[in-house]
């Protein structure tokens, strides 16, 4: 019990475990982390996890202590009390967030398949001080707005397994989801898409073309103080 009144933070980078599954971190304590993966795990298991603190490689091996299926797994170290400067770094990265914390804090989920633009957006939107959260498809954005409940979307409508539109849909049946504002990215310029999207309460549809990681970076603000 005490390990879990340890002080969390956010901290998103990837994770390499077992030496092959990607994984994606979203928060860290003295005393584990909790790891975004679609990977299949068994409770209780022991896993070797590599990742980075201040361009420092960190291995690590972990207990996995709970697993939310499709969603990621919380781990508890096992064997960090075996390199101190480990320790160390861990707890200044804890040290910085708390102290200076982030001027937004808002979190924004990016649910987009080009990886490219995911990255060049989510860099943007670190850099004025969002929670970036990602999504590939649409069911994978799902899952993720279940998890975290973000405080705005930026959706690109054409996902895979499950589409923006349809995704917007499930949102706006969902009391916990529909008044999560969403602004839509797209490709396409076609009228019967603005207006889908207008219909099911797009805050903003802009064209990828012509919206630079600026531009989207003050749209969401500027929606976020008018949703308040």
């Amino acid at each position: 019990m005490e390990e879990r009144k340890k002080r969390r933070v956010i901290f998103q980078k990837d994770v390499i475990i077992n030496g092959a599954i990607k994984g994606y971190a979203l928060d860290i304590s003295e005393a584990g982390m909790y790891i975004h993966s679609l990977a299949d795990f068994v409770p209780g298991a022991v896993v070797d996890l590599d990742f980075d603190i201040s361009g420092k490689r960190i291995n690590v091996k972990s207990g996995i202590q709970h697993i939310e299926s499709g969603i990621g797994i919380g781990v508890k170290f096992l064997n960090l009390n075996k390199f101190p400067e480990n320790i160390m770094l861990i707890k200044a990265l804890i040290y910085t967030k708390t102290k200076a914390p982030l001027e937004h804090s808002k979190k924004v989920l990016v649910a987009d398949a080009n990886s490219q633009t995911k990255e060049i957006y989510k860099n943007r939107l670190l850099q004025d001080g969002f929670l970036v959260h990602e999504a590939e498809n649409g069911l994978q954005a799902f899952r993720t707005l279940q998890q975290i409940r973000p405080d705005i979307v930026v959706l690109d409508p054409h996902l895979d397994k499950v589409d923006g539109f349809k995704l917007m849909q499930i949102m706006r049946a969902n009391p916990e989801l529909k008044r999560i504002p969403v602004v839509i990215v797209s490709s396409r310029i076609l009228p019967e898409e603005i207006d889908k999207a207008v219909s099911l309460g797009a805050k903003e549809y802009l064209i990828k073309s012509t919206t630079t990681p600026i531009k989207l970076s003050e749209t969401i603000k500027r929606i976020l103080k008018e949703v308040k």
